[in-house]
């Protein structure tokens, strides 16, 4: 049994044929179940390559908390740092103190995950800051492990 791997009419074809002897020459008698297998085996091979190219970037690493949030590793990203100084719970929205002093108003939503989103005071955190209706607002919020 052979592969036989043929380009026509822009597409390309998987296919098993098994030799046959004919008068002295070697004709193929092509198999249409080996196409199916083939076709199979050739999606199977794209997966796989596209897995390894997509874990062979660097990208920061996540993992789940108990709350929902997500943690990130410490990755220059773009974002700027600060420290959590109070977060309410039960209202969904607190304060981060950035690097420069300033306080950012941030709300649950603007935090990265699902489920229950909250962060607890003294936590670091990188965030983007945006000018929103009552002032300077931290979007797309992560604690930083």
């Amino acid at each position: 049994m052979a592969a036989l791997f043929s380009v026509a009419g822009g597409s390309a074809i998987f296919t098993f044929a098994q030799p046959v002897a004919d008068q002295g020459g070697v004709s193929l008698f092509l198999q249409q179940e080996g196409a199916a297998l083939a076709y199979l085996a050739a999606v199977f091979v794209a997966f796989v390559v596209l897995f390894i190219a997509a874990s062979a970037f660097n990208q920061p690493q996540f993992k789940r908390r108990g709350t929902g949030t997500l943690v990130e590793s410490d990755v220059d990203d773009g974002r700027e740092r600060g420290v959590v100084k109070w977060f309410n719970v039960k209202k969904g929205f607190g304060f981060v103190t950035r690097d420069n002093g300033d306080d950012v108003f941030v709300h649950f939503r603007s935090i990265r995950g699902s489920g229950h989103r909250s962060l607890s005071e003294g936590q670091a955190v990188k965030f983007s800051v945006v000018d929103g209706q009552k002032g300077l607002q931290a979007e797309d919020v992560s604690v930083v492990r």
